[in-house]
Formats: structure tokens, C-alpha cells, sequence
């Protein structure tokens, strides 16, 4: 084949192969706004979105399945939306290895037969790594796109949604977006400002056409500048705080993202050195987000346990399953059961194996419970675990402490 021939070739494999825009950045940061103004470049949204609310009565712009998916993967790494960590990107990278062909499944999935889809989660802060992984390994094209307003707004917006104090959710602040740019090099990055977003649409809407390269609708244009976004959705402005170490951490990413701009000669060395004091600047902070921290290797512990637990309530769901359909298998064939006793002996001892498997499974989840680890991983499930984790926790625990089960 011809270069022109490997070239065309190339050219409509791109065209054809499904691209991903990921919009991310904090909690109340303007990424709803953000992820909507998708719309005007002729990106489409998946048919499974968060409903609204009081918090966010113009929509959250978030795909159920995909922020679950992500939920789950956050406590496979021993977080939480608001108890993240500063990431290990091969921890990420090895999960990626293990369940990137799922994940991709679930966004080829929400395409359907879409050319390009958008995805926002602010949890994508603390997980690019996997994404980035999976995408390229499912031969997806992905872009990144975050919204950025300033820390003290945000603190005070997730104050009054989540109760959260000013002090923990600067905190997060700035541990989500050091994640953010340490995990990505300057140019697979864009960066909108809300405030610019809301008082200078046009000239944001233009930084995203040509990041992604696409035409703007003018009609869809006219319809989110004009009627969907409202200066009221700034609830909160700038304040004047006491002097303090979190403070002058936030100051120190705020200026970062103010400041970003790929196009500068030898910038992402400049941005790696100024990330890399931000980093100091917030562990000095936040003592807990430091590696060898009690409160880390605690969320490393939980992570360890929760992926033990996982893998026993699949293997135990397996299990229920293998012995439904040897049942239904015995009601189907009752008359050749008892005209042939041989098949008679060799289903009851496959019985016998399934339940002697099923209750193996049961006595490791009861010895993981009696473990040391677990018991001083308590507080912990209490804190980190879903309403659903807890719930399947108490029945494994009682279907444990059952007699076995008889032949």
C-alpha cells in the first residue's frame, strides 16, 4: 500500500473510532454549566442523566451509571469524593489493566452509534489515569476538559450543600486539582473559567471549538447563552478568610490554573516544578495526605478490604447461580434421573462439590472477619462504605454464622 493509501487509511479509522470528552473539575465548580455547553459544538450527553435538584436546579449533566462506575473505582483506591488522596497513577494505570475493557464498555454502551460523546464527573480528577488507560487500550480518543473557579466560592458552595467545613473542603480543593495537572501533560488539557464562562461565553465556547476541533451552532449557541445560563448561578463570591496554611495552599493551585497556557515556551516544566511546591504547600497543610500517614495507610488498608470483599460477594453470587441451574436441571430431567441412577450419583456428587465450594467461600469470609485488619478497618466501612456495601456486608455476615448446608 501506497503512504497516501496508509495515510487515507489512517485518516478514516480516526474519523470512524469513538472520541470521549471528559469534563471534570471540582465539585461546584461550574462543571454542570461546563459539561452542557457541550451542546454547542453538537456534542450529545448520554440518555441516563443525573436528575436535578435544589442544589443544581438546571441539571447536573452527570450519566448515573458512569458516576456509580467511578464511585466504585474511587474505593477501589481507598477514596471518596470528599476523602480523596493524592494518587498513585500506577495504582490507577494496574486497575485500568484489570477492568479498562469493562469501563470501555460502559461508554461504547452510552455512545451507541454516536461519533463523539461527552462524560462529566468531578471524580475524573482523582482517576485520569484509568481513563487514559482504557481509552487508549479500546482505541477510544479522549480529551480532557476542566471547569476552574476559585477555591473560597467553591468552599463556601460545598459548605452549604454538603456541610462540609471551609477548612476540609479547600482541602479537597486543591488535592483535586493537583491531581488533575499532575496527571495530564498542558496540551491534553483545557481549562474554562466559570466566572469567564458565564460573562464572556463567547470567547469560551471558541477555546472549546478550537480544543476539539468543531463548529459552533449558532442556534444551540443562542439557546445556552441566552436561557440556560444566568449570572444567578454564581451563589457565591469571593470572601475575605482568616490567614492559614490550607489558605495559602489553595492560593498557590488557584494561581496555577489562573496562570495555565500550554503555548508557553518550556511551560510544562515550569507548571511541573510550581506543581511539585503546591504538592509540599498542601501535605504542610493537611498532614494526612501525606503517604506515611496514619489516615493513608488506613484508606490503603480500606482499599485492600474492600476489594476482598468484592471478589468473595462475586465468587458467593457465582456460586448461587452454579447451584440454581444444577436444580433446574434436575427438574427438568426427574424422569430420566430416576431410570438412570448412575446420572442420579454423578449430579448429586456435583451437588456436593458446588455446596462444599459455595461453603469454602462462606468460611474465608468468616475468617476475613476475624481478622485483625478487619476489625481495625471498622470505622472505616462506616465511613467509606455505600448503603448497598453495608447491606450485603450484614447478610454475607449472617449467612455465615448458618449451619452447612446439608446434602
Amino acid at each position: 500500500m501506497s503512504l497516501k493509501g496508509e495515510q487515507n487509511t489512517l485518516e478514516i479509522d480516526q474519523k470512524n473510532s469513538l472520541q470521549i470528552v471528559f469534563i471534570t473539575g471540582m465539585h461546584r465548580s461550574g462543571s454542570s454549566a461546563l459539561s452542557r455547553a457541550m451542546s454547542t459544538l453538537g456534542i450529545d450527553h448520554s440518555d441516563n442523566l443525573m436528575r436535578a435538584s435544589e442544589d443544581n436546579v438546571k441539571g447536573y449533566w452527570e450519566d448515573e451509571d458512569f458516576v456509580t462506575f467511578n464511585d466504585d473505582l474511587l474505593r477501589q483506591t481507598g477514596q471518596l469524593w470528599d476523602e480523596p488522596k493524592l494518587i498513585n497513577p500506577e495504582e490507577l494505570i494496574a486497575l485500568a489493566e484489570s477492568q479498562g475493557t469493562n469501563a470501555c464498555s460502559l461508554l461504547k454502551s452510552k455512545a451507541k452509534n454516536k461519533e463523539i460523546i461527552c462524560f462529566k464527573d468531578p471524580r475524573l480528577c482523582n482517576l485520569i489515569p484509568f481513563w487514559q488507560k482504557a481509552c487508549q487500550d479500546n482505541a477510544i480518543k479522549c480529551y480532557f476538559i476542566a471547569s476552574h473557579r476559585n477555591p473560597l466560592p467553591t468552599a463556601c458552595s460545598i459548605h452549604k450543600r454538603d456541610s462540609i467545613g471551609a477548612e476540609k473542603a479547600l482541602s479537597i480543593w486543591c488535592t483535586y486539582y493537583i491531581n488533575l495537572l499532575e496527571s495530564l501533560s498542558p496540551s491534553e488539557l483545557l481549562i474554562i473559567n466559570y466566572d469567564n464562562l458565564i460573562s464572556n461565553t463567547r470567547n469560551e465556547i471558541k477555546a472549546l471549538s478550537a480544543f476539539l476541533n468543531r463548529q459552533i451552532n449558532e442556534d444551540r449557541f443562542k439557546t445556552y447563552s441566552e436561557h440556560f445560563l444566568d449570572k444567578n448561578l454564581r451563589h457565591y463570591q469571593q470572601i475575605s478568610p482568616e490567614p492559614s496554611p490550607i489558605d495559602t495552599a489553595s492560593r498557590k493551585v488557584n494561581t496555577l490554573l489562573k496562570n495555565f497556557n500550554p503555548n508557553v515556551i518550556n511551560y510544562e516544566i515550569e507548571l511541573k516544578s510550581a506543581l511539585a511546591v503546591a504538592r509540599r504547600t498542601l501535605i504542610e497543610a493537611n498532614q494526612d495526605l501525606s503517604g506515611k500517614s496514619t489516615a493513608s495507610k488506613f484508606k490503603d488498608l480500606f482499599a485492600i478490604h474492600y476489594k476482598k470483599s468484592e471478589e468473595h460477594q462475586n465468587e458467593i453470587r457465582k456460586l448461587k447461580q452454579d447451584i440454581q441451574t444444577l436444580h433446574s436441571w434436575i427438574n427438568q430431567n426427574k424422569e430420566q434421573i430416576l431410570v438412570t441412577k448412575n446420572e442420579l450419583e454423578r449430579v448429586k456428587r456435583l451437588r456436593q462439590s458446588t455446596r462444599k465450594r459455595y461453603q469454602d467461600a462462606m468460611n474465608e469470609f468468616d475468617d476475613l472477619t476475624r481478622t485483625i485488619w478487619w476489625q481495625l478497618s471498622a470505622p472505616l466501612r462506616v465511613v467509606f462504605s455505600s448503603r448497598r456495601d453495608k447491606t450485603n456486608l450484614r447478610a454475607l455476615k449472617s449467612r455465615s454464622k448458618r449451619k452447612p448446608l446439608k446434602d
